[in-house]
């Protein structure tokens, strides 16, 4: 595997300039995360930085990209070929920047839509991705806080805002998102807490 500053200088190279700050400010966000939650700091820092290294296949080439390289598509990212670029980060992660570890991939897998049963290290890399600095959304600094004190809560404020957005602009929502978001509501309900 490649060492961070390594991943960091080819990643410059292969984002738009935009997307490429917005991994920087991910990654740093995703840190103070790891910090609070004491999670894995090594594995934060390759999904976190690497979250959005798919999005060097522009969206319209999605579709065939995929297809290229044998990558399993679903219905709705067969609608909304944008989400193919967790998919296609996974296979750069391994292919580009020589990342092995499983719970790496799939915090880079299940950044966009979430999903059941996320580990800590794919909550932080998810929120991260959503509340890092350059994002701005009615309730965000709220959920700043929030996510400090509890990761499950603010991924049910995520997927909730998330699903409305969806909904909104007539989006599809993959079924992962769904899963995701029932699995913690059941969750809250077995304790008879509110979310």
């Amino acid at each position: 595997m490649l060492t961070i500053k390594e991943m960091e200088a080819l990643l410059e190279k292969a984002l738009p300039r935009k997307r490429f700050e917005h991994s920087i400010a991910v990654y740093k966000t995703a840190i103070e995360l790891a910090k609070i939650h004491n999670a894995d700091m090594e594995k934060v820092r390759v999904a976190s930085l690497l979250h959005d290294c798919g999005r060097e296949i522009p969206t319209r080439d999605n579709l065939l990209k995929a297809a290229e390289l044998n990558i399993p598509i679903d219905e709705v990212e067969a609608n909304q070929p944008i989400l193919l670029h967790a998919k296609l980060g996974v296979y750069l992660a391994q292919h580009k920047y020589g990342v092995e570890d499983k719970e790496t991939l799939n915090a880079i897998l299940y950044h966009t839509t979430g999903a059941a049963g996320m580990s800590k290290i794919d909550m932080i890399v998810y929120l991260a991705d959503l509340l890092e600095p350059k994002r701005g959304f009615f309730g965000i600094e709220e959920m700043r806080q929030l996510v400090k004190v509890d990761l499950e809560r603010t991924m049910m404020k995520a997927y909730a805002l998330t699903i409305k957005y969806l909904l909104e602009h007539d989006l599809l929502i993959h079924s992962n998102c769904i899963f995701g978001r029932n699995e913690l509501a059941v969750k809250f309900k077995k304790m008879n807490q509110t979310f």
